[in-house]
């Protein structure tokens, strides 16, 4: 067993067999892959050496599929994990920067848990930023932020031990933040390079308001994950308080104008106040 192995952990759900592929091809025979597949009752065929395809038959959710995958890389001696979703937009070259970027960071941030890319959305070529938060200056191309999201992110699996796998009750989203915010209460800290970036696109659509805020529309299923976990996460001490405060803000708002501008209002409010009775009740 090579314990210096980098592991790659691949979630899909109903993925296109010829995409993966060649995707799974630019990933190279010198790193541990495992694809971890949420398709309900349907399989693949993979047949590179050094990747391991494991079907669940039904839609765990992607905190379930991260941890199976995780489990599996462990038994095979890998000692960092980088995570990618079916959309990951990667080079050849992308895991090896990252991990080399975790390292080199690691040396001078030595509570650093997870390391993300500089995200570019696929759709218009900038960087995703918050406008809510500002970022803190930038440390030997290091920037240090509150969550992060999972896609493309790296993690050496020491910290993972003493941080502990993903949450997979929430079942999709929130489950990269809680990450982040549960290794911050344990003293690590989470950030992106400014020397790695990856394309990627959030959600299905996009609203645009002044002074650059923009609102991410969803499919209409993913806003009841929203509003059930954003309570759920509401009853955790190590989340921050910011974040609830603004997510209810958020979330309340939407309930009011999303029928003027969105097009599957109906859709995605039934899905929110399910959200809300479940995020309560449950």
């Amino acid at each position: 067993m090579n314990i210096n192995r980098i592991g790659v952990v691949i979630i899909v759900f109903h993925p296109n067999a010829r995409l993966l592929e060649s995707k799974l091809k630019k990933l190279g025979n010198d790193v541990a892959v495992v694809v971890v597949d949420n398709t309900p009752n349907e399989t693949i065929n993979i047949e590179q050496a050094n990747i391991t395809y494991i079907p669940l038959y039904e839609n765990t959710g992607i905190a379930n599929a991260q941890n199976v995958g995780i489990g599996n890389l462990l038994k095979r001696g890998c000692t960092h994990v980088v995570f990618f979703d079916q959309d990951s937009d990667f080079t050849e070259k992308y895991v090896r920067s990252i991990v080399d970027e975790y390292k080199r960071i690691s040396t001078v941030r030595k509570n650093l848990f997870l390391l993300g890319p500089t995200v570019i959305n696929k759709t218009n070529g900038e960087e995703y930023r918050s406008v809510i938060h500002s970022d803190k200056k930038a440390d030997q191309g290091f920037i240090e932020k509150r969550e992060i999201i999972s896609s493309g992110s790296c993690v050496s699996v020491d910290k993972l031990n003493q941080v502990g796998v993903m949450d997979a009750r929430l079942f999709i989203d929130y489950v990269d933040f809680e990450h982040c915010w549960r290794a911050n209460s344990k003293g690590y800290v989470c950030g992106i390079t400014q020397n790695v970036t990856l394309p990627h696109k959030v959600g299905n659509n996009e609203l645009h308001f002044p002074h650059g805020y923009r609102v991410i529309i969803s499919a209409p299923f993913r806003y009841y994950y929203q509003y059930r976990n954003w309570l759920w996460l509401c009853r955790k001490g190590y989340v921050p308080r910011q974040w609830k405060i603004n997510t209810c803000i958020k979330f309340m708002s939407r309930i009011i104008y999303f029928p003027f501008v969105v097009n599957e209002w109906k859709s995605i409010e039934k899905n929110m106040f399910k959200g809300i009775h479940d995020g309560l009740f449950k």
